[in-house]
């Protein structure tokens, strides 16, 4: 039992000695095979005159979380884009529906308005003129049982016992108004749910375009995501100089800054690329040039036009 829990121990023993001497040789190995980056923080106005720029909080990122990051951000986008068409497709389909039910609700009101119109004038040609037009009092008793007609019941007892004048004072003033204000409330129904439909849709459209800049706007692009590691943070110093320790390998530099001119801010956003060692590593130079609006190749060069294809596609 003794001889056991010794060899456990051991065992226990053994793992912690290990994953100290691991990270002992990494802490080694980062202190030893480290770079000093070099670096400037500047922007050359309109007039060629240079501006250094002080205390600009400068990151470091490692390329492989950096290209994470970027396809994060392009998957994001995609499933807007997708959600976005889904949404568009669907609207387009629920307008289609909204207009047909309208449009049978019109139909029939149309087609009951135009037969009480027709009733109303039969009903008194029968009352006054000429009570004897069997084909035309047939089509009259066709038209009063037409689904939905008012007062059919009264006015066919009416017609059945030839009192026209009280059909004709049925139609003209009850009848044929109620369904012509139901046929202009139909009318007035079918346009304000369209134009209710089309706001509706207008402004989940704005919605998507807000949630598309909001992704591509500099601020979220030099944002760096919770989930990625900084390896490096410090600041520009008064004339704009600052200076890194990295160890071999790939990075992204993220900064930004703001600078007052006149009565306006001009913002300043960098997520360049950086080799250690490189030449570029020892004197490092963020400016005009290598910004995100710059020609330099950075972390979201050519997303614009990534995403105008996607746009396309859709």
């Amino acid at each position: 039992m003794m001889i056991s829990r010794n060899k456990s121990l051991f065992i226990v023993g053994g793992i912690v000695f290990t994953a100290l001497i691991v990270l002992l040789s990494y802490s080694v190995y980062k202190a030893l095979f480290a770079e000093e980056i070099k670096g400037r923080i500047m922007v050359v106005q309109r007039n060629a005159e240079v501006k250094r720029l002080a205390l600009i909080k400068v990151h470091a990122i490692s390329k492989k979380d950096a290209e994470d990051w970027r396809s994060a951000v392009i998957n994001r986008y995609r499933r807007l884009v997708d959600e976005r068409a889904s949404f568009i497709f669907n609207s387009k389909a629920e307008k289609i529906n909204l207009t047909n039910q309208n449009d049978l609700t019109i139909s029939r009101l149309e087609k009951l308005h135009s037969a009480s119109v027709e009733c109303r004038d039969a009903s008194r040609e029968f009352w006054i003129i000429d009570p004897n037009q069997p084909s035309k009092k047939n089509h009259f008793f066709e038209l009063i049982v037409l689904p939905g007609f008012p007062s059919a019941e009264v006015i066919e007892q009416d017609a059945l016992s030839s009192r026209w004048d009280k059909c004709y004072e049925a139609l003209r003033v009850s009848v044929v108004p109620e369904l012509k204000v139901a046929l202009d409330t139909a009318l007035t129904r079918k346009s304000f749910e369209l134009k209710r439909h089309d706001v509706e849709v207008g402004e989940r459209l704005a919605q998507f375009n807000s949630e598309f800049s909001i992704i591509l706007d500099p601020e979220s692009l030099t944002e760096i995501p919770s989930v990625v590691k900084k390896i490096y943070s410090g600041f520009s110093d008064d004339n704009g100089d600052f200076s890194i320790r990295l160890p071999i390998g790939g990075y992204y530099l993220i900064a930004r800054a703001q600078r007052r001119v006149f009565n306006a801010d001009e913002h300043y956003f960098w997520a360049h690329p950086i080799s250690v060692p490189s030449d570029e590593s020892i004197r490092c130079l963020m400016g005009n040039n290598n910004m995100l609006s710059g020609p330099d190749k950075n972390l979201w060069t050519d997303l614009d036009e990534l995403i105008k294809v996607q746009m396309e596609d859709k």
